[in-house]
């Protein structure tokens, strides 16, 4: 089983450099936590704890809003146990981190590339050579590290190598090789991170508030 727990520095500059790709706010520290006021029409902001904390449980205790989610730097038995009943939560995901060159394999042949941003953040897309999209992946460039947000190969276009290539792109717009290179995983895109050089620092997971009757 992975241990829970990343530095709070480290959460910090991940949650940063994914605001940055995101173009939402920044984070701000608060009681043991960073909000993110994300404004969506799904999520009216959310909590991230870099690690279990008490303060958890009196955060979810004064919440009672399904539109604010907390989350944690722990597993997901971890986190249930410092939240009340009310509270659902789901294992989503794995806090990754590489330390040198992220590998990677050159664009297979008959995929065409675009690539917008600027040196903030920015994204790759990999289309067909019938203009159908069949990967794209974002970036975000915090001061204190290189953030990697959303990567998505299309089911029809996995097993081809376009993984491998387009977090190579992406990599390509790290201004500092010195700064780790930070994202969160599902459990599928964890195998593939994980042939490329990264490692696991950290479980993550969410819960959601529960309204009555549900």
């Amino acid at each position: 089983m992975e241990k829970g727990g990343v530095h709070p520095t480290l959460l910090e500059s991940w949650l940063v450099g994914r605001s940055l790709a995101r173009e939402l706010p920044v984070p701000v520290a608060v009681q043991g936590a960073f909000r993110v006021d994300t404004q969506s029409e799904a999520e009216l902001r959310r909590w991230v704890f870099p690690a279990g904390d008490p303060r958890i449980s009196v955060l979810g205790h004064r919440i009672a809003n399904p539109r604010e989610p907390i989350k944690a730097c722990v597993d997901d038995t971890e986190l249930a146990d410092l939240l009340p009943s009310r509270w659902d939560v789901q294992a989503t995901g794995h806090f990754m981190l590489c330390r040198g060159p992220c590998a990677s394999a050159a664009l297979p042949q008959g995929f065409v590339t675009r690539v917008e941003g600027n040196g903030e953040a920015g994204k790759v897309e990999i289309t067909s050579g019938e203009g159908v999209l069949a990967a794209r992946g974002y970036w975000g460039q915090a001061a204190h590290a290189f953030v990697y947000d959303r990567i998505l190969v299309e089911p029809a276009y996995r097993r081809c190598g376009l993984g491998r290539a387009l977090m190579g792109m992406l990599g390509q717009h790290r201004r500092d090789e010195t700064v780790p290179q930070l994202l969160v995983a599902t459990d599928e895109g964890r195998l593939l991170y994980l042939a490329l050089g990264w490692e696991v620092l950290s479980p993550y997971s969410t819960a959601f508030w529960r309204p009555e009757g549900r």
